[in-house]
């Protein structure tokens, strides 16, 4: 059987997953650079979070980019519902549902060892740095309701190909950077002594490594899809 490979959809993934790991990489640079990480929980001090939402950002320009000859293919009426999340009112709902999941995030964070009466901006910032990693790119994409539809597994049926398939794609943040966050706790009671044992530094480090680690499994199997339809081409 052939499989049909679809050239435009590959280059997404793969410029997707690039500004992904580019991410990381700048952050990595930057935390080398700035050698004590203890600014790393610093919301003021620390430039994570920014260059984090900016690569969110990125890809979001990038998915309108390769999605510019989709939306004259929706119907009238899904142009008017894909219209109606950016309204005033629902770009403000997107804003809170950002912010009631970094509260969230907070929550599971003291609910798993962070402390409760000290280090708030070291809580906020890991939480707000998970908010842009699982929900802030899917908010900037579809909007508030459309992210809420998403939260909810739900799929808009607004969708364009492009905007499938960077859905997709954002799993891998979302998944690689909570997991990461969470394994990241597990050197903190360890009797190292050591700096970057402070909270919340290897929670931090944790959800960018996880965040990589999945965006290379994600781009070794849009390598491994492309080869093998190269592959069947070839041989047919």
């Amino acid at each position: 059987m052939v499989i049909k490979f679809d050239t435009q959809k590959t280059k997404h993934q793969l410029f997707h997953l690039s500004i992904s790991l580019g991410v990381i990489l700048i952050c990595m640079t930057y935390m080398q650079y700035r050698r004590n990480w203890t600014h790393l929980g610093s919301f003021w001090d620390s430039l994570i979070i920014p260059i984090v939402f900016t690569g969110e950002m990125l890809k979001v320009i990038l998915c309108c980019y390769y999605g510019r000859h989709d939306d004259p293919l929706l119907t009238q009426k899904q142009k008017q519902k894909k219209a109606a999340y950016f309204t005033p009112k629902d770009l403000a709902s997107g804003l809170l549902l950002q912010f009631l999941c970094t509260l969230l995030y907070g929550f599971v964070c003291i609910i798993l060892g962070a402390p409760v009466l000290q280090n708030y901006e070291q809580t906020f910032v890991l939480s707000l740095l998970l908010t842009l990693l699982s929900v802030s790119p899917t908010v900037f994409l579809l909007g508030g309701g459309g992210a809420l539809q998403v939260c909810f597994c739900e799929k808009p049926d607004f969708l364009t190909k492009s905007e499938e398939t960077a859905l997709h794609l954002f799993k891998y943040n979302a998944i690689g950077g909570i997991l990461g966050a969470w394994a990241g706790s597990i050197v903190s009671p360890l009797d190292w002594d050591r700096e970057w044992q402070a909270y919340p530094i290897p929670n931090v480090v944790g959800a960018l490594l996880g965040s990589a680690l999945a965006n290379i499994y994600g781009c070794s199997c849009v390598l491994y899809a492309t080869g093998k339809a190269y592959m069947n081409k070839k041989r047919s």
